[in-house]
C-alpha cells in the first residue's frame, strides 16, 4: 500500500511537472533564423563568343570552387592527423618492468640481497611480507596500467594512420575529379552554346518562313475575291499561318530559357536580344579514333579506381586487426575495389564506342545536309533563269528561296551537333569519358 502511494504521488508530480514544462515551451521564442544570401553584380555585355562563355563558366564555377576547397579540407586534416600522431609518439607511456620484493617468510630470511637484511625476529617477518606483498602488487598493477596505455597509444595511432592514408588517396582522388570537372564543363558549356546558336538560326529561318506563309495567305485571298480559289484554301492557309506562329512562340521561349540559363551560368545580365557569334569556322573531316585501352588508361575515373585498389590493398598490410574477421573485412573491400574497377572499365568502354559511334554519324549526316544544300542551290540557280525569262512569278521563286534557306540551316545544324560530338571525343584522350 505504502509503494502504490508513492507511485501515485510520483506520477502526480510528473504530469504537474510536464504541464510546467508545456507552459514554459509556449512563452519560449525561437532563436532569429539567419539567412545569407546577396545580390549578385552581374556583368553587362552586348554581344558573346564561344571563348569568352567557356571562360566565364570556369572561372565562375560552384563546383570548382567546392573541389578546390575539399581539395584543401583533405590535405589540412591529413595534416592534422599527422601531428596528432607525433604527439602520440611524444606522449606514450614508458615501458614499466614492475620489480619484486621478497614476500615469503623464506625469501625475507634469506634475500640474497646484501641491501635487504635477513629477518629473524618472527614479527618483523610478519609484518615485511605483508608491506612486500602489497607492494608487488602495487607494482604489477603499475606495470599492467603502462602496458595498456601503450596499447591504446598503439591502436589510435594505427587507426590515425590509416586514416591519413585514405585522406591522401581522397586527395589525390579529388585532384582528378578537379581535373573530370573542368573538362565536363567544357564540353556542357560548348553543347549548351551550340544549342543556342542552333535555335537561334532556326527562329531566324522560321521567321521568314511565316513571311512566305503571310504571303500564301494574301494570295489566297485574293484569288478568293475574284473567284480563283475557295474558302477551303483561304482556311488551310491561315491554320498554316497559325501552326507556323504557335512552333515560332514555342522555340522562341526555349531559346530565352536557355540563354537565361547561359547568361545565369557565366554571370552576365540577360538580355533577350544578347548577340551569339559564330564559332570559328568548322572544319568537317572523319574523327580520329584512339585505342579503347589507351583512352581506359588515361581516363580520370580508372585513375580513381586504381587509388582505391592500392588504398584497399595497403589497408591489408598496415591495418591491425584483433582476429580474423577483420583480416577477412580487408580482404573483401580488395574485393570489391577490383570488382568494381572491372564495371567501371566496362562501362567506360560503352561509352567509348558510343561516343564515336555518334561522332561517326554526325560527319555522315553533315555530308550528307552539304549534299542536299549543293542540290537545292543548284535547283535555285535553276528557278531563278526561268523568273528571268518570265516562266515563273517573284512569289514562286521567294517559296523557293526559303528552301535554300531551309537547307543552310539544317547544314548549319549539322554542323553544330559535329562539332560538339567532336570535341567530346576529343576530350576522351584528356581523360574524360562520358
Amino acid at each position: 500500500m505504502k509503494k502504490t502511494l508513492i507511485s501515485l504521488t510520483a506520477a502526480l508530480l510528473l504530469v504537474a511537472s510536464s504541464g510546467l514544462v508545456y507552459a514554459d515551451e509556449d512563452t519560449v521564442q525561437e532563436p532569429e533564423q539567419n539567412v545569407y544570401v546577396h545580390e549578385e553584380v552581374l556583368e553587362t555585355v552586348t554581344s558573346i563568343d564561344l571563348d569568352f562563355v567557356l571562360d566565364k563558366a570556369l572561372k565562375d564555377s560552384h563546383n570548382l570552387n567546392l573541389l578546390a576547397l575539399k581539395y584543401a579540407a583533405q590535405g589540412s586534416k591529413k595534416a592534422d592527423l599527422e601531428a596528432q600522431m607525433d604527439a602520440l609518439d611524444a606522449m606514450g607511456a614508458a615501458s614499466f618492468t614492475p620489480g619484486h620484493l621478497p614476500s615469503t617468510p623464506a625469501e625475507v630470511t634469506n634475500t640474497g640481497n646484501p641491501l635487504l637484511p635477513n629477518l629473524t625476529e618472527p614479527s618483523d617477518i610478519a609484518w615485511t611480507v605483508m608491506q612486500n606483498n602489497a607492494m608487488n602488487q602495487m607494482m604489477q598493477g603499475m606495470g599492467a596500467l603502462a602496458g595498456g596505455m601503450n596499447s591504446i597509444i598503439a591502436a589510435q595511432r594505427a587507426q590515425m594512420k590509416t586514416a591519413a592514408h585514405q585522406l591522401g588517396t581522397d586527395q589525390r582522388n579529388s585532384q582528378l575529379q578537379s581535373d573530370e570537372a573542368k573538362a565536363g564543363i567544357r564540353l556542357q558549356t560548348i553543347a549548351q552554346y551550340a544549342q543556342l546558336l542552333g535555335q537561334k538560326k532556326q527562329l531566324d529561318f522560321m521567321n521568314a518562313y511565316a513571311g512566305v506563309l503571310d504571303k500564301e495567305l494574301l494570295r489566297a485571298t485574293l484569288l478568293a475575291q475574284q473567284g480563283l480559289a475557295s474558302p477551303e484554301d483561304i482556311l488551310t492557309a491561315q491554320k498554316a499561318v497559325n501552326k507556323q506562329k504557335d512552333d515560332t512562340a514555342a522555340l522562341l521561349n526555349n531559346y530565352r530559357l536557355g540563354l537565361v540559363q547561359l547568361s545565369t551560368d557565366i554571370g552576365i545580365s540577360y538580355d533577350p536580344n544578347l548577340q551569339l557569334k559564330e564559332i570559328a569556322p568548322i572544319t568537317v573531316e572523319p574523327v580520329t579514333e584512339t585505342d579503347t585501352m589507351t583512352l581506359l588508361r588515361n581516363s580520370y575515373q580508372m585513375k580513381a579506381s586504381g587509388n582505391n585498389i592500392d588504398e584497399a590493398v595497403w589497408e591489408t598490410v598496415h591495418t591491425v586487426t584483433q582476429n580474423t574477421y577483420g583480416d577477412t573485412y580487408l580482404g573483401v573491400n580488395v574485393a570489391i575495389s577490383g570488382q568494381k574497377n572491372e564495371q567501371a572499365q566496362l562501362e567506360l568502354t560503352k561509352k567509348i564506342q558510343a561516343t564515336y559511334h555518334d561522332a561517326r554519324n554526325a560527319y555522315d549526316a553533315v555530308l550528307t545536309e552539304q549534299r542536299n544544300a549543293g542540290d537545292v542551290q543548284a535547283d535555285w540557280q535553276k528557278m531563278k533563269l526561268r523568273y528571268d525569262i518570265g516562266v515563273i512569278s517573284k512569289h514562286d521563286l521567294n517559296k523557293f528561296q526559303i528552301k535554300v534557306t531551309q537547307s543552310e540551316t539544317a547544314l548549319a545544324a549539322a554542323k553544330l551537333k559535329y562539332y560538339v560530338l567532336k570535341e567530346k571525343a576529343k576530350a576522351m584522350d584528356t581523360g574524360f569519358i562520358q
